[in-house]
């Protein structure tokens, strides 16, 4: 990495959106131009703007809870046989929720951190592709405290202890299957998630 240098960065906005990316290669077009060609700058701008347009096109996107992607199987994972190099877009734009989700956590896992908090973690993925992330969350998890939150059962089996909350205050807590057992809210819980 010892051709970025902080005092030759180029200076970007909060706002990432095309427009603003645009606005600072500009800015800084000699520098660019210089450093990666006119060619190349011409094509990336090009591409931005082809990005603005699309943004536009597109508008606000609002989620809704319960909503399904209903886009058909070839829209939802794009193939990422190029690795590292993979073009992945603004934000991450073209990539799927699944995607996004495990490239969240892959990253997160590299920096091994001591305690690993994970927020639905696994949401955003059909059942075949928990299972995998399910299986590289194990080992991630070994040796380290982590903290799960989540709504899936099978995302809490594998836990050492569970705290069921209700209106923001602990009502249960203990092991998966001492839980499951124990007639209380988790059971109530885990009977309708099954």
């Amino acid at each position: 990495m010892e051709f970025i240098d902080a005092k030759d960065a180029v200076k970007l906005d909060a706002d990432d959106s095309a427009q603003a990316l645009i606005r600072a290669m500009e800015a800084n077009k000699t520098r660019l131009v210089n450093t990666i060609g006119q060619l190349k700058y011409d094509d990336e701008v090009a591409l931005l703007g082809e990005v603005e347009k699309d943004d536009e096109k597109r508008g606000a996107f609002q989620a809704i809870a319960g909503d399904v992607d209903e886009r058909p199987d070839s829209l939802k994972d794009a193939p990422l046989g190029s690795g590292f190099a993979a073009v992945c877009g603004i934000r991450g734009g073209a990539l799927s929720g699944g995607q996004k989700q495990r490239v969240a956590i892959a990253r997160t896992i590299i920096r091994q951190p001591a305690i690993l908090i994970l927020d639905e973690a696994t949401s955003a993925l059909d059942e075949t592709s928990q299972k995998k992330v399910q299986g590289a969350l194990a080992n991630a998890m070994e040796g380290r405290t982590t903290i799960i939150i989540a709504h899936r059962m099978s995302t809490i089996e594998n836990c050492d202890k569970i705290f069921v909350l209700e209106n923001g205050t602990v009502a249960e807590e203990g092991g998966f299957n001492e839980l499951k057992a124990g007639g209380g809210l988790f059971a109530k819980i885990s009977s309708t998630k099954q």
